[in-house]
């Protein structure tokens, strides 16, 4: 901004810095004073996403038993669909797993395999990603037109079957992706050829060795023979017909884009079940597993089955501890949640400019079918786009280390959004000159009231000073014209509640997304919430929060209440409570028009959707972030999603499933018919989730009795 003082040139630079930024991953563990061993299995888990993530993993993994056993991870090739069509076989997914029950197909993601299951050392690990790369970047590897697929359904299978001329197309991806990993990885001096020609399926013991390097034989897995993408199969008889009508509702001609996704996965998970805890538990007999929500846990299927006291032994992706867990506590998940996302790279072809910037090893790519588009993310995305240059650290480690970034959960979020990438031209676009627009809405975090009740009648003293009567309590509140009374209506945030909200931040700027303009229901937890997105993002004091009172709740919710609608702090409070507000911005809607007004849900909807409208009108480019109530997310989108207003029974039970923080994505493309379209998934994920904590009372110690 203009406003901002200038960077002032340095006189000398330091050496040591530029030295420090060219070590790679594996030597700064190196230099941390981790065994080779451990951190090259430590990068080869985390996907080579950086030092920081890998150390994560070693300190996570400390007590798993097979930190030091040198058994390989198994790798595996897909093609994976996008956009629209991945979003219909996802819907086919969840309905055929509500209606019939789980099959086969539930335990992956839609995807068609193109290299099967192969094993290799973790010190050979990022020559796979890389050898990806150099193949997708050769003239001609990207597809110029949909996937053509047949529709096939039987008693026993269910899917899509490749077309003949795209099959063939697949099938030489697959095998240059193999010759140029064999030319990589296999040498005729290699120490244990023997062991790792037998993980390849494609390599055989008794011909390679007499075959030169890079002229070997390579016989690719029956998986690529037959290309296809399950729907079903290991179903009953009795549910084919439901099924079959599920496969018919699928337009097999919308295949759109796709993209090629390399998975790794722990060995230990070979012939398990895959299970997510659903609620945590602290062990108490030294025999137990600790199990924390969203925890992957590898079990045996026919051991759960047969459990006689409710109890099974489960080993933790996050730690690799194996104990025992309550079976009730975990239900069976996509097997691939505990899988890594090594790569992901586009296999459709761009084209305004065929040739693309290399992609970041382990991270998601951002494409962009506006020239104009790629030209100008180019700086931003130089840190990240280096997938030849594998001595620059990630962009992606600025954000704080994640506890479950092994967990493919995050992974996986993360090849679905770069299925949205595809589709909209680029997630991270700032939407200008006509291009992808990105917008946000967000509810607030965490309030005071909903958690201390009454609070503001017991927490000032006689002189309206605020006493502070929990760690969960704001350390301080913003002076208000009203005192006290001022927050019965317009309550603040925990100190939970800004934390949730700066999480959404940073994990924004995890994702590479930017947020270039901001408004806010005026009610302070809004602003607050806001603000703290802002501080996780790091342009805090570059983009300023406009307040907009037409973005506040229904206000039939306030028509019975005595004390009416609430005393809003004027944007001169706000701004000398330490909020960065927008002083000069003139509203849609005038607060005292609310005041006045009493309006029934249907008009609230079109109030909503009526700002909404006005505020992107008010910015044709840039990237919108709108901080409001539960209700925001439903009211503020369902004009652009093509959807009717609800009635006030039916939005009040959705909005008891918008948990704080709760966020939606939408994009539009006009590429694509300036049609909005909600971003389903992103990596690391912007949701917060986490358990209620009661008052702790001391009394309890000493009055109690079994």
């Amino acid at each position: 901004m203009s406003g901002l003082p200038a960077v002032p040139p340095r006189r000398t630079s330091s050496p040591t810095k530029s030295n420090k930024q060219q070590l790679t991953p594996l030597q700064t563990l190196l230099q941390m004073g981790f065994p080779k061993h451990r951190a090259e299995k430590a990068l080869a888990a985390t996907g080579h996403k950086g030092a920081q993530q890998a150390t994560e993993w070693l300190l996570a993994h400390v007590n798993d038993p097979l930190l030091d056993d040198n058994s390989p991870r198994e790798y595996i090739l897909y093609a994976c669909p996008t956009g629209a069509f991945l979003q219909k076989l996802q819907n086919f997914w969840d309905k055929s797993k509500t209606m019939c029950g789980w099959n086969g197909c539930h335990n992956y993601s839609p995807h068609i395999t193109l290299v099967s299951f192969f094993k290799v050392p973790d010190e050979d690990s990022l020559q796979l990603t890389q050898g990806l790369h150099k193949v997708m970047e050769r003239q001609g590897a990207k597809l110029n037109e949909p996937l053509k697929l047949e529709t096939y359904t039987s008693p026993s299978f269910m899917g899509f079957f490749v077309a003949e001329e795209h099959a063939d197309y697949l099938k030489r991806i697959a095998m240059q992706f193999v010759k140029e990993v064999s030319n990589a990885i296999i040498s005729d001096t290699y120490e244990q050829f023997d062991a790792l020609t037998a993980c390849f399926p494609w390599c055989t013991t008794t011909t390679a060795r007499c075959i030169p390097k890079g002229s070997r034989s390579i016989s690719l897995d029956p998986n690529v023979k037959s290309l296809h993408l399950s729907l079903a199969y290991q179903f009953p008889n009795t549910h084919y017909m439901t099924l079959k009508s599920l496969v018919e509702e699928i337009d097999a001609d919308m295949s759109g884009s796709w993209e090629l996704r390399l998975y790794s996965r722990d060995p230990r998970v070979n012939g398990k079940q895959v299970h997510k805890a659903i609620r945590g538990y602290s062990a108490i007999e030294a025999d137990e597993l600790d199990l924390r929500v969203g925890d992957c846990l590898y079990i045996n299927g026919e051991a759960l089955a047969n459990t006689s006291d409710g109890w099974v032994e489960g080993t933790s992706a996050q730690t690799g501890q194996c104990g025992l867990l309550p079976s009730s506590y975990v239900e069976r998940t996509c097997e691939m949640d505990a899988w890594t996302l090594h790569a992901c790279i586009s296999l459709d072809e761009d084209p305004l400019n065929n040739k693309r910037a290399p992609f970041s090893i382990g991270d998601s790519f951002s494409s962009s079918r506006c020239k104009q588009q790629q030209v100008h993310r180019q700086s931003s995305m130089a840190s990240t786009c280096t997938a030849n240059a594998p001595l620059a650290e990630p962009e992606r480690l600025s954000r704080p280390p994640s506890r479950d970034y092994e967990n493919l959960m995050d992974l996986k979020i993360a090849a679905d959004q770069c299925s949205s990438s595809l589709e909209i031209g680029g997630i991270s676009s700032d939407g200008g000159g006509g291009g992808v627009r990105n917008l946000f809405l967000m509810r607030h975090g965490e309030r005071v009231d909903f958690v201390f009740g009454s609070w503001a009648l017991h927490c000032f003293d006689q002189s309206g000073e605020y006493v502070r009567k929990d760690l969960n309590m704001p350390e301080k509140v913003p002076r208000r014209e009203m005192g006290a009374e001022g927050f019965l209506l317009d309550s603040p945030l925990t100190n939970i509640g800004l934390h949730e909200a700066l999480l959404v931040g940073e994990g924004l700027l995890a994702n590479g997304l930017r947020v270039d303009h901001v408004y806010s229901s005026p009610s302070l937890r809004c602003v607050q919430t806001a603000d703290a997105v802002l501080r996780g993002l790091g342009v805090k004091q570059h983009v300023l929060v406009r307040v907009e009172p037409g973005l506040f709740e229904w206000t039939g919710w306030y028509q019975d209440a005595a004390a009416g609608q609430p005393d809003w702090m004027e944007a001169q409070e706000l701004q000398q409570a330490g909020y960065h507000v927008d002083r000069a911005y003139r509203p849609h809607v005038h607060h005292q028009h609310l005041k006045d007004t009493t309006e029934t849900c249907e008009e609230y909807y079109r109030r909503k959707a009526n700002v909404c409208k006005g505020i992107l009108e008010d910015n044709p480019s840039g990237s919108i972030l709108i901080v409001g109530h539960s209700s925001t997310l439903e009211t503020c989108s369902y004009e652009l999603l093509g959807r009717s207003p609800r009635q006030p029974e039916e939005m009040m039970k959705l909005l008891r499933k918008i948990p704080y923080c709760a966020l939606t994505h939408l994009t539009c493309d006009p590429d694509t018919g300036g049609k909005w379209t909600v971003v389903q998934t992103h990596a690391p994920p912007l949701s917060v989730t986490h358990s209620t904590n009661q008052t702790f009372d001391t009394k309890i110690l000493q009055n109690y009795t079994d």
